[in-house]
């Protein structure tokens, strides 16, 4: 395998990963809706808009996030910034969707998981802006 071909491999995991979290997410919200019979919005059921915002917020964060890993792959960045980016997302995301789905309130992975996916969008960011210039 090629350098080029090993990064896109990485890639292709950390997207692999994700589309199965968010589908996981999805189902949540969709067997929450048949059990309260809401099919609009979440009405007043605590679970369903639990559910809800785990799985709204991760389709916010996680596309950003996806792209910033594919342009770096495409600019040939090190497998290392690419795994560092890939895994604090992916577990940001994990770790936010548990915090979220147990209460609206803070709780420790919910802010742990949002801290682990600015910090890799923020190294994206920035990697994608080193391997342009450099």
């Amino acid at each position: 395998m090629t350098f080029y071909s090993i990064s896109l491999a990485i890639v292709g995991v950390y997207a692999g990963l994700n589309i199965l979290i968010n589908l996981f997410l999805a189902y949540r919200v969709s067997a929450n809706r048949v059990r309260t019979n809401v099919m609009t919005g979440t009405g007043d059921d605590e679970k369903l808009y639990n559910a809800s915002r785990a799985h709204v917020t991760n389709v916010e964060y996680t596309p950003i996030g996806l792209i910033g890993l594919v342009v770096l792959h495409m600019l040939s960045a090190s497998i290392y910034v690419l795994h560092f980016v890939g895994l604090a997302l992916t577990i940001g995301r994990v770790l936010h969707a548990i915090g979220v789905s147990r209460t609206g309130a803070s709780t420790p992975p919910r802010l742990v998981g949002t801290l682990l996916t600015w910090i890799g969008q923020l190294v994206a960011g920035v990697a994608c802006l080193y391997y342009v210039f450099i």
